[in-house]
């Protein structure tokens, strides 16, 4: 960790409970942290000691936290559902005075963010990001994260973790307003997409122009960014959408749900279409997936 954490008292030493998660990889890193009461800290010898120069991005969980950056006129309550921003360059100081309190971190190297948004890095530490905007979509990310990176294999966590620290790159330039071409954005852009995406992929209506409205670009520029990563937007949804189809029948074979009440729930509004799809991505019709599935378990 990057602070160093300590009860407030004797009682507090008692019951003191920490609990870590975290899914490591070359781009950064994401921490779930949740304790009992507990003070963080952060001081000039900490960072001789780890040498370590990264950019903090925590999504606050639970009771709402004192912050203090490296000096008392400069503090901040940061509450329930907040963003906030730390550099690890720079002394603070975090109070958890309640419990029970969970804080989502993601952990970006400093030259990363450098490239996002240039030399107002500088300024980062100490930020609470507002409510609005992407910063929302960056929120659910990282819950999202906490909650499937547990189970995720090494590939997977390593996609999934780059992704977010795109995401949140991106929201950084907005935030800031900072002003950047077109290939240095189409990054940002596409995780925003995918993020939004997934949080709504059974809207059978969901297509380019509301997802483009949704993450501030145009139906062009959409198209643009996903051909740079070599998809189209119909393509990943319609993936995503089958990928989903293809876990719910497998996971619930036995439980004798309809095929096309599988298809509605996963965004198909036509169940012919659907079936028709799922055969030709995976080589057989729903029903025999799932017949197979149950010969499989007897």
């Amino acid at each position: 960790m990057p602070m160093a954490a300590e009860p407030f008292d004797e009682d507090g030493r008692r019951i003191f409970h920490i609990r870590v998660r975290k899914l490591s990889g070359s781009a950064g890193r994401f921490i779930d942290l949740a304790a009992t009461p507990m003070k963080l800290t952060r001081s000039g010898g900490h960072r001789s000691a780890d040498g370590l120069t990264m950019i903090g991005i925590t999504l606050m969980q639970g009771a709402d936290v004192f912050h203090e950056f490296g000096s008392a006129d400069r503090s901040a309550l940061v509450r329930q559902g907040q963003i906030l921003v730390k550099d690890f360059t720079e002394p603070a100081t975090a109070l958890w005075q309640a419990s029970p309190h969970r804080g989502l971190n993601l952990h970006v190297p400093r030259s990363t963010m450098e490239a996002a948004v240039g030399d107002r890095v500088g300024g980062l530490h100490g930020t609470a990001l507002p409510s609005e905007g992407l910063v929302p979509l960056l929120g659910t990310q990282l819950r999202t994260l906490a909650e499937i990176a547990p189970r995720l294999r090494s590939a997977a966590g390593t996609a999934a973790l780059k992704a977010t620290i795109e995401l949140a790159a991106s929201v950084l330039r907005c935030e800031l307003g900072v002003r950047v071409e077109d290939e240095v954005n189409t990054a940002g852009m596409f995780a925003a997409a995918q993020v939004f995406i997934r949080r709504h992929l059974t809207w059978s209506k969901l297509g380019p122009e509301l997802i483009a409205r949704q993450i501030g670009g145009s139906r062009a520029d959409l198209y643009r960014v996903f051909a740079a990563h070599g998809e189209t937007v119909a393509g990943f949804v319609r993936e995503l959408r089958l990928q989903r189809a293809r876990g719910v029948l497998a996971h619930d074979a036995s439980s004798g749900v309809r095929v096309s009440d599988v298809a509605y729930r996963c965004g198909f509004d036509d169940p012919v279409h659907f079936t028709r799809l799922f055969r030709e991505r995976f080589g057989l019709t729903p029903s025999a997936l799932r017949t197979s599935e149950l010969r499989r378990r007897a």
